[in-house]
């Protein structure tokens, strides 16, 4: 109960701690074990106790409840979602990992479950072939039916959210302001493009300025909402690199573009792939490195169309017109899928009836 004398509602309880910058979803499991009179396994250190001690009392703060209400009707004004932790469309793989913000921000729409994602991050101030590459990589996913992730910089990480949408893809953008707020002021389009299709997401409220402390701690909310990482030409100190750490605590594959060992781009990349990160140089290799085939395209409809009965594969290519390096490689994929029941001397047919 607050100094008004009434009690604050579940999402207003949620805001008021939300706006204690710091403070997670790992605080609030402690402070209700404090309430609960379980003390702690062992001693808070002075931040911690300091963060507890202003969240009991933002609960009971009439000016705290105000700021709160503020937040509330100033996201409503600007189209901004609130989604709390627990709510149906806070991003189930963000629900996993330590630290997990207890407040989101989104504008856009959420995504669907059981659509896979990866985050694309590298550095601000790429090569010219570097900046292609990553547009070109996140075309292909999202192409493929993979969501691409970054966090909206100057460099790889625009040239991430670009590629994606020129594939006709969605794509979503994690902010270290809030969601309203075009930073860098360049990408000001972008973020209303990102919007339209996909998502801006922050754990700072609308207006929040891009302050320089927020960056890194938004990094683990773009590697908790994918099942994977790809750093692309990250130097040696890197706001990508900080990225890949957290994905690696929270148990997420990573992975890294190889560079060039002459440019200092890519030394942090390349530090990555001798640590162990998996190689990408190509949409490929970050399907197979996340358990995802590619989706049916029309080649694929158009041979399964033909494979009511079993043909050899130059006898498919003539029919459909197509190169036979074409039609075999489309074909491995459609076996890989599932789809296909490959027989003794490149012979196929379709494996059941497909259901409409």
């Amino acid at each position: 109960m607050d100094e008004s004398g009434s009690s604050p509602s579940l999402i207003d309880a949620f805001l008021r701690l939300s706006l204690i910058e710091g403070f997670t979803v790992d605080h609030l499991q402690r402070l209700r074990a404090l309430w609960k009179g379980c003390p702690p396994q062992e001693n808070p250190a002075p931040r911690e106790r300091s963060i507890l001690a202003r969240a009991e009392a933002a609960l009971s703060s009439a000016e705290m409840g105000k700021r709160a209400e503020a937040v509330r009707g100033n996201a409503a004004r600007r189209g901004i979602t609130i989604v709390p932790y627990g709510a149906p469309d806070y991003p189930p793989p963000l629900r996993e990992i330590p630290g997990a913000p207890l407040v989101l921000y989104r504008l856009g729409e959420a995504w669907g479950d059981g659509v896979a994602v990866v985050a694309l991050v590298g550095s601000r101030a790429p090569t010219g072939p570097g900046r292609e590459f990553a547009r070109r990589l996140s075309g292909e996913l999202a192409e493929g039916g993979i969501l691409v992730v970054s966090g909206m910089a100057r460099g790889i990480d625009a040239a991430a959210h670009r590629g994606a949408l020129r594939g006709g893809g969605k794509t979503i953008a994690v902010l270290g302001c809030g969601p309203d707020v075009a930073y860098p002021l360049e990408n000001e389009g972008l973020r209303e493009e990102i919007a339209a299709s996909g998502a801006v997401y922050s754990e700072y409220p609308p207006g929040s300025l891009p302050l320089q402390h927020r960056f890194p701690a938004r990094n683990r909310i773009l590697s908790g909402m994918s099942r994977g990482v790809i750093v692309a030409e990250a130097p040696a100190r890197s706001g990508a690199l900080i990225t890949a750490r957290f994905a690696l605590d929270q148990g997420r594959e990573v992975m890294a573009v190889p560079g060039s060992p002459w440019f200092a781009h890519t030394e942090g990349s390349n530090r990555l792939l001798r640590e162990g990160a998996i190689p990408v140089c190509s949409a490929d290799d970050v399907r197979s490195a996340l358990g995802v085939l590619r989706k049916p395209n029309d080649l694929a409809g158009e041979i399964l169309d033909l494979l009511a009965r079993e043909r050899h594969a130059t006898e498919i290519a003539a029919m459909l017109s197509r190169p036979l390096g074409e039609v075999l490689s489309c074909l491995m994929e459609m076996e890989l899928a599932n789809l296909v029941v490959k027989r003794a001397g490149d012979y196929y047919k379709r494996k059941s009836e497909r259901r409409g």
